[in-house]
């Protein structure tokens, strides 16, 4: 009985912190399947990854949902979906996950990807390196870019 308890602190103390701050992060193959959910199914499915809707900051087109849980630094992620009438939709993660944003480099060959482009360009007031990349029927950018925290940015929509 005494071991069962100092086994179960043992692994109390080792997953209780990172639980405290996880936050789902949408893999990339996610984030294709999101862009062909109609604006209901992709608000029922990110609220079940515990995302909030922000109400006050969204629109009829551009929707805004901020993760419950802060990370271990305090920021808490954002993806979005934007949709203007009889187009397709945009959907964009935002995370200071830097392991998340290099698994999503690393597998974009893999999923036929290929880089079109780089620049360098002003993204809320920050400077940010972008990555253009395309595999034919997704168009897909990554950003990085620090402000008060660094920044990974995936943005990925239809062609």
């Amino acid at each position: 009985m005494k071991g069962t308890i100092i086994l179960l602190a043992f692994t109390l103390s080792i997953f209780v912190p990172r639980v405290c701050h996880a936050q789902y992060n949408f893999p990339l193959v996610e984030l294709e399947k999101l862009c062909g959910k109609n604006s209901s199914d992709f608000d029922t499915y990110v609220m079940e990854k515990d995302y909030t809707i922000q109400s006050k900051t969204s629109t009829q087109i551009l929707k805004i949902y901020n993760s419950d849980k802060a990370a271990a630094d305090g920021k808490k992620y954002v993806i979005t979906r934007y949709q203007v009438p009889n187009a397709v939709c945009k959907i964009e993660f935002s995370c200071t996950d830097k392991k998340y944003y290099l698994e999503v480099k690393t597998k974009l060959a893999a999923m036929g990807f290929k880089l079109l482009n780089d620049e360098v360009k002003t993204i809320n007031g920050a400077q940010a390196q972008v990555y253009h990349y395309s595999n034919g029927p997704y168009q897909l950018t990554l950003s990085t870019y620090t402000t008060d925290a660094n920044w990974y940015v995936v943005e990925l929509h239809g062609s």
